[in-house]
């Protein structure tokens, strides 16, 4: 078998997983159900009209949606935070969570997670792809380029083994891609494969159309291990994009620089070079795929996960319909109807205007008559009150959880234990979230490993200006790391907490005017550097010393 017909053997085997990961997603319902489930949280609930319902009018009242934004910001409330512990006492681990804490707000790592979340509430399932771009900007590491990360659409991602849910433990996963030709081209090594790249269609279940003229292809990317170690292959229908190639960065070079950083190691017993190579490949080579996969909820035997907008569908159908029918009685009964007999009006026009005078000219009168107007059935009102409150009760977003109705009887501390009861099913929701998170951590730490060293990076800040240190992956390399995700600093909206913590220390004596404002919160307070430097004026008044307006150095 020549070298032409061994990559068209790898094309076809590519493209076959890519069909058979398409079929498992349509036997499972993810096809029809995710695209559905999108049109729904975006208020898109009303079918395309038929024969006995094109008059009838379609209202859309959104609870869905606001289901999934109470859900979503419940989660979110907390920001977490990746932290790396060691078992070995000597390995300091300071650098490398200031080092983390940096490359994360590099790569919008708080913004992925947001939309992670968002993706979760609506399709269930959310997929965090991390890479080494070689064209982009970012700190100096071991190559050239900086590490990034996206979101992954569920429906283009693949599983060797859908039923399984660790994406660690697959053989291998695959995801599709559209890229422009001229993008693809570049990447082939001769001129006929560059000629057998063209433009092709793309089936996509959300219903969206490509603009003309992009010239767009579907590009395989596959990750798969070979001896424990992670690899690559990227192919189009046509052709592959290149050979096969570890995600390690220039691995030769690299595991040759490491024997010469520890020559001693080459000294080791004969009984421990089985636990040496073993060192050694943990050191060198990357293990991990770099894909995260995230579950909203469990799907019984399914690495895709179940959204909160899937339950709700038939429900929100139901008030719909309901409110649709209530519209439709009260446009039919809403202006009066009447009864003429032939030639009463003599062309005049009933408006229902009101003071309009109409003339009978019936012999004898009793010509125009009004009919008794119908009052709106009340059943379906209490339906939709009804279904509303169930589905709200049911899925955990009551007026407790988001604070639309409490009891102005109740004390605060009666009404925060209301809404700790209340948040409780949304916990287990933020302890997923958390073990995803530790996820992203495994995976980071590996980019880490071998991707940088003697990397300058911003520590912190020091006034108006960065504090630099220097971040280098040698002390890390052999240690055993363990992750873990912890709150940061309260919830996203403690700032009223954190100004009341303030005051009663103000108010006791414990702390000074100074420190009050230089600890009040930064987004409460917009000229917080003038007040100190106003309050420092003040005092240097007091003392009679004179200072500039700037405030003390």
């Amino acid at each position: 078998m020549n070298e032409r017909e061994r990559e068209l053997e790898r094309v076809t085997e590519l493209w076959r997983m890519f069909r058979r990961g398409r079929e498992y997603q349509s036997s499972k319902g993810l096809s029809r159900i995710l695209p559905l489930c999108v049109r729904f949280y975006e208020g898109d609930q009303w079918a395309p009209p038929t024969k006995n319902t094109r008059n009838l009018p379609r209202p859309v009242v959104n609870f869905t949606k606001m289901i999934c934004r109470s859900k979503k910001s419940a989660i979110l409330s907390t920001p977490q935070r990746i932290l790396y512990r060691s078992y070995d006492s000597a390995v300091d681990t300071a650098r490398l969570n200031s080092f983390a804490e940096y490359i994360q707000k590099e790569l919008g790592q708080d913004e992925l997670d947001r939309r992670g979340i968002d993706c979760a509430v609506k399709k269930g399932t959310y997929i965090y792809h991390y890479y080494w771009d070689k064209d982009a900007r970012g700190l100096k590491g071991r190559a050239g380029g900086a590490l990034r990360g996206e979101l992954l659409e569920p429906l283009n991602v693949f599983f060797s083994d859908p039923t399984e849910t660790d994406e660690q433990k697959q053989a291998w996963i695959l995801i599709a891609t559209r890229e422009s030709v001229e993008t693809v081209r570049s990447m082939c090594r001769q001129q006929s494969e560059r000629d057998a790249v063209t433009a092709d269609s793309f089936s996509d279940p959300y219903g969206h159309t490509e603009a003309e003229g992009e010239g767009l292809v579907t590009v395989l990317t596959r990750y798969f291990r070979r001896n424990g170690e992670v690899f690559a292959e990227r192919a189009t229908k046509s052709v592959c994009l290149g050979e096969p190639f570890p995600i390690t960065p220039d691995p030769v070079r690299f595991r040759r620089s490491l024997d010469k950083e520890d020559p001693a190691r080459a000294a080791l017993p004969e009984e421990a070079e089985g636990k040496k190579e073993e060192a050694k490949a943990r050191r060198t080579r990357a293990t991990l795929y770099p894909v995260v996969v995230g579950s909203y909820e469990s799907r019984e035997g399914c690495i895709y996960g179940l959204g909160e907008v899937e339950g709700i569908i038939p429900n929100q159908r139901a008030v719909n319909f309901n409110l649709a029918m209530m519209l439709l009685s009260a446009q039919e009964n809403g202006w009066g109807k009447y009864v003429v007999q032939k030639d009463a009006l003599r062309g005049q026009v009933i408006t229902n205007e009101p003071g309009q005078v109409l003339t009978d000219h019936t012999p004898g009168g009793g010509g125009i008559r009004r009919l008794s107007d119908h009052s709106l059935p009340a059943a379906p009102m209490q339906i939709v009150e009804a279904l509303t409150q169930l589905t709200r009760t049911v899925t955990g977003a009551s007026e407790v959880m988001t604070g639309e109705v409490l009891s102005s009887g109740m004390s605060g501390a009666a009404i925060a234990q209301l809404q700790s009861q209340a948040l409780q099913p949304v916990e287990e929701l933020r302890r997923a979230f958390c073990k995803v998170k530790e996820k992203q951590g495994e995976v980071l730490a590996q980019f880490f490993r071998l991707y940088y060293t003697d990397t300058p990076y911003p520590a912190g800040e020091g006034g108006d200006t960065y504090r630099y240190d220097v971040f280098d992956s040698a002390p890390f390399r052999e240690a055993e790391l363990e992750v873990t995700v912890e709150a940061v600093g309260g919830t996203n909206s403690s700032a009223a907490g954190d100004i009341s913590a303030l005051d009663v220390a103000l108010k006791s004596g414990a702390i000074s005017l100074t420190t009050y404002f230089e600890l009040y919160p930064k987004d409460a307070l917009s000229n917080r550097r003038e007040i100190i430097a106003a309050i420092e004026r003040e005092k240097a008044v007091q003392k009679n010393v004179e200072i500039p307006y700037g405030g003390l150095s």
